[in-house]
């Protein structure tokens, strides 16, 4: 049980671990109610098409836009082969990341993520897991944090695998300048509310392999490709012309938001950097990341209380957290097969980790909140253990 607190600022609303921001409706209206009238909602009407030639354009590589990520998922993953045999993936990522394996026809093989904080898929282990059943390396950009592409795609070749990057958190993030979306055979994004680019549901799949790419496209429309001829079976993963409005108005504001999110990011870092029993999550020298959250790992021993305990008590100062990626999949039910699969740094991670709130529109004030709250909780308990 912990002490009384040590009083801290709060804030003027709670700080929800996602703030979506869209745009006004007045910024949208003319287009929606002309899709309305003419009826063309959706079928790839003429929102989407603008949307997919803008994303293209924005990120350099040949884009095709989905009802939402997992449905964009599950298509890429189809689209490039994958129907049975072994992907390799993260443990520590949201269960859509294998549910779209098993849903594709594989099955995942859970490998470990590196340990120095920045929570990425660990190229030797993956290579470690490579058998003759496996067809392809799902790696996972957590956090917004771009995973090591560079060296998981040489892995990925000289085992002739298939190198796919569930990027869902990473839309806007860079590396070397550059930004994701074309850094292997596939990639994909999610537009959901929580995320950083939102559209408030929807998804996108990026490749510069033309094959794939046309097998995503027709697998998005029920596998259609001459008229109503279908060459596989495919799935209905076709986005709204609204989302695609608001996509479009999103793009117009979003280089903004990914700065603002950076600033709050080292603002956060700096204050917590002061408080002991913290590990603050980190991207390596050539990542420029969105940061969807902010992630810190609890050394129990060090901060005085486990994770647990700290989300707790930071609710009680209006700060709301989320414990991700946790548990981790291979100890889900679902993976039960996998449960005695050892991942050190996995379990370690997430059974000890807490995102932390970042917001496109953040403020300092906020920022300086969430680590005053984080700190005030410490004072707490240590003034508990001396008393």
């Amino acid at each position: 049980m912990l002490p009384p607190e040590f009083p801290a600022p709060r804030a003027k609303s709670p700080l929800h671990i996602v703030r979506p921001r869209f745009p006004k409706t007045e910024q949208f209206l003319a287009a929606f109610e002309n899709a309305l009238e003419a009826g063309q909602v959706t079928n790839n009407s003429r929102w989407v098409v603008e949307f997919e030639a803008r994303l293209s354009e924005y990120l350099g590589v040949p884009t095709l836009v989905f009802c939402n990520g997992q449905i964009g998922m599950m298509a890429m993953l189809r689209a490039a082969g994958i129907t049975a045999g072994e992907v390799i993936v993260p443990s520590f990522t949201f269960s859509a990341t294998p549910h779209a394996v098993r849903w594709a026809g594989a099955e995942p093989v859970f490998a470990d993520i590196l340990d120095d904080q920045t929570m990425r898929l660990d190229p030797n282990d993956v290579e470690r897991r490579i058998t003759d059943r496996s067809v392809a390396i799902l790696a996972v950009d957590a956090y917004g944090v771009a995973s090591d592409y560079a060296a998981l795609a040489r892995i990925a070749e000289r085992h002739k695998l298939k190198f796919l990057v569930d990027s869902a958190p990473s839309f806007g993030t860079r590396v070397n300048g550059h930004l994701v979306g074309g850094f292997a055979d596939a990639q994909m994004f999610s537009f959901h509310a929580t995320k950083a680019f939102s559209t408030m549901e929807g998804g996108c799949v990026c490749s510069h392999d033309a094959e794939l790419f046309a097998r995503v496209k027709a697998m998005r429309n029920f596998g259609q490709v001459d008229g109503a001829d279908c060459h596989e079976a495919g799935l209905n993963g076709k986005m709204l012309e609204i989302s695609a409005i608001i996509g479009l108005e999103q793009l117009k504001t979003f280089e903004q938001a990914i700065a603002t999110r950076r600033h709050a990011v080292e603002r956060m870092r700096t204050g917590l950097s002061r408080i002991a029993g913290l590990h603050v999550g980190q991207e390596p020298a050539d990542v420029q990341s969105n940061w969807l959250y902010l992630p810190i790992v609890v050394d129990a021993a060090e901060f005085g209380i486990d994770r647990e305990a700290l989300a707790a008590a930071l609710e009680k100062h209006d700060v709301f957290v989320r414990k991700y990626y946790s548990p981790p999949c291979h100890h889900m039910t679902a993976y039960a097969a996998h449960k005695e699969v050892k991942l050190a740094v996995t379990e370690r991670i997430a059974y000890s980790v807490i995102a932390l709130p970042v917001y496109n529109d953040m403020t300092d004030e906020e920022c300086d909140l969430i680590v005053a709250a984080i700190e005030s909780v410490r004072q707490s308990v240590q003034n508990g253990s001396r008393s």
